[in-house]
């Protein structure tokens, strides 16, 4: 577990309550740092939000970018994914799971002066779970919360449907606080506009999808940014990327593995990684559709595949270690993580054998889908399967095609998906996104994987998550119902203006801009 300890990150017996003493850095400790200078983020993702910078429309995409500078959240999260104080300065949970109580820190202002209250987290979230909001964990939310009530001016309760162990990381990751009083008074387009939170970032100004500007807010209780202002601009291209990068246009930006040995062999850049932040895998489309006659049903079919796979050498010379092969289901920030686990090995003879044993001795064809952003390594995993018989059509998908595709189970064959999102301690909270029937990012699973997430949802004692997260990881990986493929890194290359920016371990995109030190 790499010195993380599960008491640090979620104490559910009945109280979690975090002591002054543990609370982030207060602003005043920075002080004297004078704010000067701009920082350039450029992102391979556009901004998501039907508009300027309203979080609860943030349909896709890096919600942390926004949720965690100019607003608030109640939990934050430290680079070793202990959860920590922020408008909340303790919680406690219900032995049943029925409630989340928050104790929120009193006197903290928005940037518009009003003070949070608990009708203000009361009311953001109600505004974050409408339906016609499109927040992309909305449906999450929607399945486990029944909604807020206020206990007092600074105390709120959440009232859930179910256990919810991903609370406090989606919390973190993409729910804002912002006042009630100045949303209703202008209204959902003006607050898109110009929002308002709590964060130690405040608005600027923006254009949709080409790039959004914050400013450091002096002062700021968690901790004061020693720039002046940061700058998100949505760049596609990765060579345009590298491009601002090497002429000092851009600050950060996200790395493609194969510019990675550009970074490294030039003395002015550094390459900064994020380890195990998604895990990729190749999901059998087919086996929602029993009824549809298909290789794919025959779990050696389905084995004889992932052994035709040269995983090591794709990540070597294609990803430029910017992944590594892995095997596991769940991430080594994980409880239940087992370090013994490997890919399959990477053997197209017994793979051969397989598909002859199934009655497949001269291959099939089949097709596999993708995006044009992962076309490059898909070809590489054609060739390998063309190697042992397995005859695989291309098929690139626009992003907005393939979601709608995706969602309606529109797709066949071999399809990309992956298998955690961001890296949680408790693998009912990790996994849930991908192997639950009714979540949005699920294509297959089977009844045996839900039960087993469905009761691991109330293990509190670490022994006990720890067991379930072993037991789901053996149960996924016996039914074969995707081919593991790798742990997929965040890369980022900065220049000499970044001195330190000490990211979340296993998360993406990296926050903490508020306490990255600078070159001024």
């Amino acid at each position: 577990m790499n010195g993380i300890k599960y008491k640090h990150i979620l104490t559910l017996s009945v109280v979690l309550v975090l002591l002054t003493g543990m609370f982030i850095v207060s602003g005043s400790a920075r002080e004297k740092i004078s704010q000067t200078g701009d920082i350039v983020y450029a992102t391979a993702y556009g901004m998501f939000y039907t508009k300027g910078g309203d979080c609860t429309t943030h349909y896709a995409g890096q919600g942390p970018l926004l949720g965690t500078t100019i607003y608030d959240p109640l939990i934050d999260c430290d680079v070793d994914l202990t959860y920590l104080p922020a408008l909340a300065k303790s919680w406690k949970v219900a032995k049943d799971w029925s409630y989340v109580d928050f104790d929120l820190r009193e006197g903290i202002k928005f940037h518009n002066g009003a003070t949070v209250t608990a009708e203000d987290v009361k009311y953001s979230l109600a505004k974050h779970m409408y339906k016609k909001s499109g927040w992309v964990l909305g449906h999450d939310f929607r399945r486990k919360v029944e909604g807020a009530e206020v206990l007092d001016t600074y105390k709120v309760r959440f009232n859930l449907k179910s256990p919810f162990p991903g609370l406090w990381k989606r919390l973190w990751w993409d729910m804002g606080i912002f006042p009630m009083k100045y949303r209703e008074e202008i209204g959902d387009k003006a607050f898109a506009d110009k929002p308002v939170g709590a964060g130690p970032f405040k608005w600027l100004d923006y254009k949709q999808d080409v790039y959004f500007k914050i400013e450091a807010v002096e002062k700021h209780y968690r901790q004061t940014p020693d720039f002046k202002t940061l700058k998100f601009i949505y760049v596609t291209e990765a060579s345009t990327r590298l491009a601002m990068l090497k002429a000092g246009e851009a600050d950060i930006i996200e790395l493609s593995g194969r510019h990675i040995p550009v970074i490294k062999a030039d003395s002015n850049l550094k390459l900064l990684q994020t380890k195990h932040v998604i895990g990729s895998v190749l999901a059998f489309a087919d086996l929602p559709f029993p009824d549809e006659k298909s290789p794919f049903q025959d779990i050696r079919v389905r084995e004889a595949a992932s052994l035709a796979i040269d995983r090591k050498g794709i990540c070597l010379k294609i990803l430029f270690e910017g992944s590594e092969p892995y095997g596991e289901v769940i991430t080594p920030y994980t409880l239940g993580w087992d370090s013994s686990v490997k890919p399959d090995p990477y053997d197209p003879e017994r793979a051969k054998a397989l598909l002859a044993e199934a009655g497949y001795p001269k291959g099939f064809e089949t097709v596999m889908g993708c995006t044009a952003g992962n076309r490059f390594w898909m070809e590489a995993i054609a060739a390998n399967l063309g190697e042992v018989g397995i005859k695989a059509k291309i098929n690139v998908y626009e992003g907005g095609a393939w979601w709608g595709a995706y969602q309606g189970k529109k797709l066949r064959g071999l399809i990309v998906r992956n298998s955690w999102y961001d890296a949680e301690p408790h693998a009912a909270a990790d996994l849930t996104d991908a192997y639950m029937s009714n979540a949005p990012w699920c294509y297959y699973t089977t009844k045996e994987i839900e039960d087993a997430l469905n009761k691991a949802q109330y293990a509190i004692e670490e022994k006990d998550v720890a067991a379930w997260g072993a037991k789901i990881s053996k149960i996924i990986r016996e039914s074969r119902i995707n081919i593991h493929l790798w742990s997929n890194h965040s890369n980022y290359g900065v220049n000499q203006r970044i001195l330190q920016w000490d990211r979340q371990m296993g998360s993406y995109p990296g926050t903490r801009f508020e306490y990255m030190k600078t070159k001024h």
